[in-house]
């Protein structure tokens, strides 16, 4: 049995299929080179700091973002700062991959660098309600999948994919 099929019982309903990225740079944000699981560019400490440095790709050129454990360190004002960063970068239908602690457990405040709390309703609502200091400015970008899981209750975690509109 797999999750997919535990979540078909239970709910009686289907999950999404992950999205597969469509042609483009694959980078990971946060992962300071230590993570980079074949990454064409992996951004991070001490070498690339945000907000004070830009991704360093042109304008609609990369697939996807491997963003694990890194919105949680940005304050709200540069998580949403960052988001409009890599709407810049992804090609339309460009995915954003992300894993943060749940803003509910333990792993999510026993970090005392961590300077924003997530959780299942935080894409939505900044999706869906954003209102942009920055006249004509909108995120374009969609949720297409979403779930709260982990293994032990401090460390249940927010994962999804959030894609660039076209």
């Amino acid at each position: 049995m797999n999750f997919e099929n535990l979540f078909k019982m239970g709910m009686d309903r289907d999950l999404p299929e992950l999205l597969t990225p469509p042609a483009g740079l694959s980078i990971g944000l946060g992962e300071s080179g230590t993570k980079n699981h074949g990454r064409d560019l992996s951004l991070g400490l001490p070498d690339w700091n945000w907000p004070r440095d830009a991704i360093p790709c042109e304008d609609g050129t990369v697939g996807i973002i491997h963003a694990y454990h890194f919105f949680e360190h940005l304050t709200g004002a540069d998580a949403i700062e960052m988001l409009f960063e890599c709407q810049r970068v992804l090609v339309p239908g460009g995915v954003l991959q992300f894993c943060m602690p749940w803003a509910k457990t333990e792993c999510a405040l026993h970090d005392l660098t961590h300077k924003s709390w997530w959780c299942e309703t935080s894409f939505k609502n900044l999706l869906n309600n954003y209102y942009d200091v920055v006249p004509g400015r909108t995120l374009k970008m969609r949720q297409h999948y979403l779930v709260l899981a982990g293994v032990v209750e401090r460390n249940i975690a927010v994962i999804g994919q959030l894609v660039k509109e076209g």
